[in-house]
């Protein structure tokens, strides 16, 4: 592994975990895409879900009394079924063929995301839940971006902010366990992927703090403007690399 490699990776870790702690999600959207355009996208999904595996258990400690225990539960059950058939995908597909589904991904999301207050809503059943559930962790297992699913689902149906925060945390992290589990299993948990996730950890934790300290001071419709600016830019950087690629 390039020294380059891992300057790319620890800057990358330090801005996703800001973000993650402001939000709840977004770490996978931002590494995962940025840090594909210097390194192979397979264990870039690997080290995603470490770093974001470590950076939730402070964020659940912190947010441990505002969790939805029952909404939780249902999601996190269902997303069990969607975590196989993500890591066969994982296994099996075409690194460029991840990299375009990563890209379109974060795309698609990031302008649900950004429109979803208008076009989010309904009442919280407990299909929307599992349909929810699943399709994050079939997606959290393929590509190290579970959240989009969970998020737009809650967005209109949960109201309190910090409702909303402690659900995705609970939700990711027995979820982020059992997926790195699977990883291992199937030989994608590589030394690379150890000495990048062990060398950004410390900038994980600068940014858990940094965002603990700007989430007071953040208007959340510009914040969630440049989030999403970021996103879409880092991925179509990942679509142009991969064409020039294939070309």
């Amino acid at each position: 592994m390039s020294p380059e490699i891992l300057v790319a990776g620890v800057a990358i870790a330090f801005v996703a975990a800001a973000c993650y702690s402001v939000t709840g999600f977004g770490f996978a959207l931002i590494l995962t895409p940025i840090l594909a355009v210097v390194w192979d996208v397979k264990p870039t999904i690997v080290v995603s879900e470490i770093l974001s595996t470590a950076g939730l258990v402070p964020l659940l400690l912190e947010a441990r009394g505002h969790v939805p225990v029952g909404r939780v539960f249902v999601l996190f059950l269902a997303s069990l079924a969607g975590i196989p058939i993500g890591v066969f995908l994982l296994e099996w597909l075409d690194p460029n063929a991840i990299q375009v589904m990563v890209a379109l991904t974060v795309i698609v999301a990031s302008v649900l995301l950004y429109l979803s207050p208008n076009a989010a809503g309904g009442r919280d059943s407990t299909l929307g839940r599992l349909t929810a559930g699943f399709l994050g962790g079939a997606l959290g297992s393929s590509t190290s971006m579970g959240g989009p699913p969970v998020v737009l689902y809650l967005l209109g149906r949960e109201r309190d902010t910090a409702a909303f925060r402690a659900t995705l945390i609970a939700f990711f992290l027995p979820g982020n366990v059992i997926t790195l589990i699977a990883f291992a299993l199937v030989g994608q948990v590589t030394k690379d992927v150890l000495v990048l996730s062990a060398s950004a950890l410390p900038a994980v934790a600068l940014g858990l703090a940094f965002g603990m300290w700007l989430r007071p001071h953040v208007q959340a419709e510009r914040f969630r403007t440049l989030v999403v600016a970021v996103l879409i830019l880092s991925s179509l950087v990942v679509l142009a690399s991969t064409i020039r690629e294939l070309g």
